[in-house]
């Protein structure tokens, strides 16, 4: 285990509280301006996981273990009520199962399974699924000849096959690209369900006590009722596909832009222009976007073009990091460019310890980063705390 600078949340909370009331907020506004002044910059970005969204959002385990069994076996009675966990593994397991052998077949990558048949690295399975290679293999297989009736699952593969999978039309109709378009479709699932039965999109109108609780902090910070410090934050990365924290700022009707393109490159003028609305950056596309990155190859593709813009900005700011892994991205690889002289990281988890490669990490900017315990109450009571802290009371 390597040692590193370690705080909880509480101690968190006031280091922030003490730099914003070092930088007091004073108006330039007049009557008589001829233009709005610059808004000032905020001192804090903060780099959101999919760990923000807990609770959700299911995280890579569930979806390896049991969301994957659920969307590959529909349910047979169509029930309105949520299959058990237990039935949800031994669908996963099965469709792991199938999905080995035919990857096996055609000598690609496979999935190392536990006793239960489940993937015993989650993100390891979760990386494989979406090389799409295997899930093709496993939609081209042939079915059985057989003269008896075709079973329930027999008839749910002849249903798959590709020719009654509708395609846009941009997209060349073919074996070729049917698992890409399953793995996708399942990550439309989770995140859009209201894209399901083909109605368009909605995103999940679930939200958690952490997005609520950041929407109403950045709400008093922009239109500053009460507000006597500089402000928090203005900028959040986020690796998440999901619509949640454009849904939380919508709720309390703030504006926001958005850079949701990373395939196309960002370039430094991203994030040089007035600190007005809330910036949220998707670094890894958007399910509205249907760019969703998740193999090796497309975040490394990701991290050769927006390296450069990341490092500035992040350079530039003290880093609060809530509930990311710290996967091989552009964001880690802008992080470890970055100068610790210059700026602080702060990496919140709920583990009472970080893993290897994010203390490994933190020790080698040797300044005073910390790694932030946050207990049993996650990002939930983070942001609840820190609202509770900095927000001035009148307004909450």
């Amino acid at each position: 285990m390597i040692n590193v600078p370690t705080i909880n949340q509480n101690e968190l909370v006031e280091l922030i509280k003490a730099k914003l009331e070092s930088k007091a907020y004073k108006s330039s506004y007049s009557d008589f301006s001829l233009a709005p002044e610059p808004t000032a910059p905020a001192p804090y970005v903060l780099i959101l996981g999919a760990g923000f969204s807990y609770g959700v959002v299911p995280l890579v385990d569930e979806l390896m273990k049991e969301t994957i069994g659920g969307y590959y076996y529909p349910d047979q009675e169509s029930s309105s009520l949520e299959r058990p966990s237990s039935a949800l593994r031994k669908d996963s397991a099965r469709f792991w199962a199938e999905y080995n052998e035919a990857a096996g077949k055609k000598k690609l990558s496979t999935v190392e399974l536990n006793r239960e048949g489940l993937p015993d690295n989650p993100g390891a399975a979760y990386q494989c699924l979406f090389e799409y290679e295997g899930a093709k293999e496993l939609f081209t297989q042939p079915l059985p000849a057989i003269s008896r009736p075709k079973s329930y699952l027999e008839r749910l593969k002849q249903l798959r096959d590709d020719s009654q999978v509708q395609v846009p039309e941009e997209q060349p109709k073919g074996k070729s690209n049917i698992g890409e378009r399953f793995v996708k479709g399942f990550l439309q699932y989770v995140l859009d369900p209201g894209s399901e039965h083909g109605y368009g999109s909605t995103g999940r109108s679930e939200l958690n006590a952490a997005h609520i609780y950041l929407a109403s902090l950045l709400e008093a910070q922009q239109l500053g009722r009460g507000w006597t410090t500089c402000a928090f934050c203005r900028t959040i990365f986020t690796t998440n596909f999901d619509t949640l924290l454009q849904n939380a700022l919508q709720k309390v009707n703030l504006l926001y832009r958005l850079t949701d393109r990373p395939e196309r490159g960002l370039d430094h003028s991203e994030f040089q222009v007035d600190e007005g609305p809330i910036h949220l950056v998707y670094v890894h596309g958007s399910i509205l976007r249907h760019n969703p990155a998740s193999t090796i190859e497309e975040l490394s593709d990701l991290a050769d073009r927006n390296i450069d813009a990341f490092h500035r900005y992040l350079e530039s700011r003290d880093v609060i990091v809530i509930g990311y892994s710290g996967w091989n991205d552009g964001l880690m690889a802008a992080l470890r460019r970055c100068d610790s002289n210059k700026h602080k990281v702060y990496w919140c988890d709920v583990r009472s310890h970080p893993t290897p490669h994010v203390a490994e990490f933190l020790r080698e900017r040797a300044g005073s980063d910390a790694y932030v315990h946050l207990g049993e109450g996650g990002a939930n009571n983070l942001m609840r705390t820190l609202f509770e802290t900095i927000v001035p009371t009148g307004f909450r």
